[in-house]
């Protein structure tokens, strides 16, 4: 997960190893650097190994990107991360027990609640609304919907016969987050998400 310690605009990565860190923050930074025109010049990460090996220490030095580590044992001394990242497992489990959705959908749920954080009001910013401010869109809520909540997928008329149902019926997980419009859904009889 990366914060920006100035709005606390949250981005989270579901990753299936830690040594995959170094390649999605290359990734984010340069995406989020040719965005908004604006450098990157410090990281504050705890002590862990994926942010002192020295493949990350030599990246960062030759992006000259200043890296400050707390001290091990001090979670409180990273407090905006430690802040959201706690907010956000409350979230992510309270969702996951409110739709009864087994853990294998956490990811899911951690997308879903990174996505309704930006659109919500921040004290960080005066109460403002973050995503407005990132992306320079219009604000509208006319597409959220509750997590786990029961959702109808088209099935397109190429795929279907005459007498076949227009819909399969659907588990809503979310939404897509690459800046296209969007639902996840997934399809529980064949195990598939659309």
């Amino acid at each position: 997960m990366f914060v920006d310690d100035c709005t606390w605009k949250v981005w989270a990565y579901s990753l299936r190893s830690k040594d995959e860190v170094l390649m999605v923050f290359s990734c984010w930074l340069a995406e989020e650097e040719n965005r908004t025109g604006q450098r990157v010049t410090t990281l504050r990460s705890n002590n862990g190994g994926e942010y002192t090996s020295r493949a990350f220490k030599l990246w960062l030095s030759e992006k000259g990107i200043r890296h400050q580590k707390t001290v091990p044992y001090t979670p409180m001394r990273n407090g905006v991360v430690e802040r959201i990242n706690w907010t956000i497992q409350e979230r992510v489990t309270t969702m996951l027990q409110h739709s009864r959705l087994k853990l294998e959908f956490w990811a899911k749920a951690l997308q879903t609640t990174v996505y309704l954080i930006k659109l919500s009001p921040s004290k960080e910013i005066k109460l403002e609304v973050l995503q407005p401010l990132w992306s320079r869109k219009e604000l509208t809520y006319d597409r959220l919907h509750i997590f786990g909540c029961e959702a109808y997928a088209f099935i397109p008329r190429e795929k279907r016969t005459k007498l076949s149902p227009h819909a399969t019926k659907c588990i809503f997980l979310g939404y897509r987050t690459d800046g296209e419009f969007g639902y996840r859904l997934w399809n529980p009889d064949n195990r598939k998400l659309i």
